[in-house]
């Protein structure tokens, strides 16, 4: 099914989309009673705090390059597929966890989206070793602190590329860390953006970077160095 970008969708493929997202929820919950994908185990929960949550940074994704995004440890899939199917972008949803890389293929698979989504069950580090430099977005929803991120986003995307970092209320202390790891890894900060979610309860915000020069030491390090021993 090809998913047309943002500026040619007609009804019968919104339908289609949201379909499809649904269907993605209800898999992951399903999936969820046997394996662990996520801590959340109610639908109408999930459609605010997965769907919903990945699709609020669409605004943000509206005005990165054009070309192909990677999510950055996608886990169920979000907030990399719902930002795929709603943008009509080519992905990669990056998941480590064969187990979990192994149902976020066969959904892809099942629902004939594998020339537009594609899985690399493998770590960030290792993709960015061969794929460096190829992506235009870079998504990550992630519980890692900003500067391991922004390390291991930093090597996968193009010059002028940007990162969007979800997260819930980081404290000040964690953004300026990042500040400081932006700058030894090529990165500028952009924004920061705070919004609530529908249930008026759940605050978020995304933080935007752009890739605008070199790093300042070699990248990628070996794996799980960025998340032991993290530059700031």
């Amino acid at each position: 099914m090809p998913l047309p970008d943002e500026n040619s969708r007609s009804e019968d493929f919104c339908q289609k989309q949201q379909s499809l997202l649904l269907l993605h929820l209800k898999a992951v919950l399903t999936y969820n009673r046997t394996k662990n994908l996520t801590s959340i185990k109610d639908l109408e929960a999930g459609k605010v705090l997965h769907i919903q949550d990945s699709l609020a940074v669409l605004p943000e994704l509206a005005q990165a390059p054009g070309g192909t995004m990677a999510d950055l440890g996608s886990g169920a899939g979000y907030p990399g597929l719902p930002l795929a199917l709603l943008s009509g972008r080519q992905a990669v949803l990056i998941e480590a966890n064969k187990k979990k890389a192994r149902f976020l293929k066969d959904f892809v698979d099942a629902q004939g989206l594998a020339q537009h989504i594609g899985v690399a069950a493998m770590r960030s580090e290792d993709l960015a070793r061969e794929q460096r430099d190829a992506f235009a977005v870079v998504v990550a929803r992630a519980v890692a602190a900003l500067p391991t991120l922004l390390e291991l986003a930093a090597p996968l995307l193009a010059q002028g590329g940007r990162f969007l970092a979800l997260k819930g209320r980081p404290e000040a202390s964690e953004i300026t860390r990042g500040i400081e790891a932006a700058e030894k890894l090529g990165m500028t900060p952009l924004d920061i953006r705070h919004y609530s979610l529908s249930d008026n309860i759940t605050q978020r915000c995304v933080l935007v970077y752009t890739k605008t020069c070199e790093p300042q030491i070699e990248l990628p390090r070996r794996p799980g160095v960025a998340a032991k021993h993290p530059l700031t």
